[in-house]
């Protein structure tokens, strides 16, 4: 005997107004919880500046046939961050763990261009520098203004601006956020 699956409407979090993003097919609704889909930001908004970036979001709640979700954590398109490393240039990768203001665990990926060759003591010490400036902004907000200052720019803004003191800053991307169990 077939069992009788039904579609299940996916809503966005409540972040972005909980519109229906997409379907799901379930037999049970408890087989929605935890599910993860990934969706483009300009799918979501008017952002669609930041086409690059993809939230991960996972299915938390179902009610009827509608399953609420919430975000999980954000990854960008790999030809993004290909597209920003130019010849002679250096690509300095910082990952690290911190926890936001309301006590979630995360782990945040960052890359950071610096557009001439330079040494190993300059890409440590602006390294070392970043992932300060990044301790210090994350431990500041909750995981929702996180993800806002991600979409908005402005961590990006404040490690430039904290790093081109010690070299000049070509780009800076947060490329990869997640939320730790």
């Amino acid at each position: 005997m077939a069992i009788k699956k039904l579609w299940y409407e996916i809503l966005a979090p409540a972040q972005f107004g909980e519109k229906p993003i997409g379907e799901s097919l379930a037999a049970e609704p408890k087989q929605l919880i935890g599910r993860v889909v990934k969706l483009a930001l300009s799918d979501l908004g008017n952002e669609f500046q930041k086409f690059y970036i993809k939230l991960v979001l996972k299915v938390v709640d179902v009610e009827g046939t509608r399953a609420k979700t919430q975000i999980v954590g954000h990854d960008c398109m790999y030809e993004r961050i290909y597209r920003m490393v130019q010849r002679r240039a250096r690509r300095v990768d910082c990952i690290q763990d911190t926890k936001t203001k309301d006590g979630r665990k995360l782990r945040v990926k960052t890359v950071l261009i610096i557009p001439r060759r330079v040494g190993t003591s300059i890409k440590d010490s602006v390294r070392a520098r970043l992932r300060e400036v990044v301790d210090k902004e994350v431990s500041a907000l909750t995981f929702e203004e996180f993800i806002n200052a991600i979409i908005n720019d402005k961590i990006q803004q404040s490690v430039r601006a904290e790093c081109k003191k010690i070299y000049p800053i070509g780009q800076v991307e947060v490329r990869k956020s997640e939320l730790l169990a």
